[in-house]
């Protein structure tokens, strides 16, 4: 990697991992992204379906699992900087009214070219189709063994997810166990039968033991497994089996106006809910209160009952939770605490956040910050 300038490694050569390379050369490191897959950058094209929802506004620490951890990047890294560091690579972005940033593009391959483009203007040399088998030391420095016998120094590495997070371990690093999350949710499906492929705006609350965990209003998607949506992945950061979801099927209705509806349409049997809910979510309703009754109806209106079994579809995961124990890394810094010189960044370290742009987001904002300091601590 040459003499005389700091060298940097970035194993992985994600959202994350470029944005590190970036940094780090932007003040004045040499910088090696090894990427295993035969192109970087993968994985960015398929986000937001293709869109690439890269941020949120606003995005805040309480958006993540470990706020206390993400407070000191994101302090550095809000929505705000985030969006102006793009600008400044050249990309424009647009909101939406739900507050998901996208490239004005519409599509991901925007972002990944914003990206190259700032890569080789530095300098920044890619080596794509490298598997890292281990890491060490010698001589004060890093040294890389790849799996087809290449071997490579260097004065720091970043560890921006992919294949890290087992290097971590070797490094001495403890690691939280890895389990899907922002998934689709298994549920009894007896209430809900007969309504797969139907979307509804709802609210739904995650209960255990009685006890409210969280709340959130939005469209979810009924499965004949479950159900989907943007809420439904949120609620699954935090669902276990045994869990129920309360789903409120008029969020925007006071009790008042919910009971004078009722009231208005009592007798008219199969056709009660005719011209407020789609059919089969009107004999659904019908069917779970079992009666005319105002309180039944009522109750299955805007307390639909859904036992949690599991996840669906976890191979299919947008996030993974678990990796790095964060409380072995220097939070402003991203350096480990453990092995001097060794930085771990994105979906390497046990930090996820909701749906929404928040994932990427901490990818590149803990990239950038990883990045700076590899290059100048």
């Amino acid at each position: 990697m040459g003499k005389g300038r700091r060298s940097v490694a970035v194993i992985g050569g994600g959202a994350g991992g470029l944005c590190a390379a970036i940094a780090a050369a932007e003040v004045g490191a040499q910088v090696t992204v090894y990427e295993r897959s035969n192109r970087v950058g993968k994985k960015l094209l398929k986000t937001g379906n293709g869109r690439c929802n890269l941020s949120h506004d606003p995005v805040t620490p309480e958006d993540y699992n470990r706020p206390d951890f993400v407070e000191s990047v994101l302090s550095r890294w809000d929505n705000a900087a985030l969006l102006d560091f793009f600008r400044s690579l050249g990309l424009y972005t647009v909101k939406d009214g739900e507050g998901r940033c996208y490239p004005l593009s519409d599509t991901a391959s925007s972002v990944l070219d914003v990206l190259r483009l700032r890569c080789q203007a530095l300098g920044v040399e890619e080596q794509c189709s490298m598997e890292l088998r281990s890491l060490g030391q010698r001589r004060g420095r890093w040294v890389l063994r790849f799996t087809e016998g290449q071997e490579a120094e260097c004065d720091r590495v970043i560890v921006a997810g992919g294949g890290g997070t087992a290097l971590l371990k070797e490094a001495g690093h403890r690691m939280v166990p890895f389990s899907p999350i922002l998934c689709p949710l298994k549920t009894d499906t007896a209430p809900i039968r007969g309504l797969s492929g139907l979307r509804c705006r709802c609210r739904v609350t995650l209960l255990r033991d009685g006890r409210r965990i969280y709340a959130e209003s939005g469209e979810i998607l009924f499965r004949d497994y479950g159900v989907s949506g943007i809420v439904i992945l949120n609620l699954s950061r935090l669902a276990r089996k045994g869990d129920v979801l309360s789903v409120n099927l008029l969020p925007d209705w006071d009790e008042a106006q919910i009971q004078a509806m009722l009231a208005e349409r009592k007798g008219r049997g199969s056709e009660m809910f005719t011209g407020v809910f789609h059919r089969r979510i009107g004999e659904a309703i019908l069917r779970n209160a079992g009666s005319e009754d105002s309180a039944a109806l009522y109750a299955a209106v805007t307390a639909l009952r859904l036992r949690v079994e599991d996840t669906a579809d976890a191979a299919n995961a947008q996030v993974t939770r678990g990796g790095a124990a964060v409380d072995e890394f220097d939070s402003a810094t991203l350096e480990s605490r453990l092995r001097q010189g060794l930085y771990c960044i994105g979906e390497a370290l046990d930090i996820d956040g909701k749906c929404g742009g928040y994932n990427l987001h901490w990818a590149f904002a803990s990239g950038l910050t990883a990045g700076r300091s590899a290059a100048n601590d």
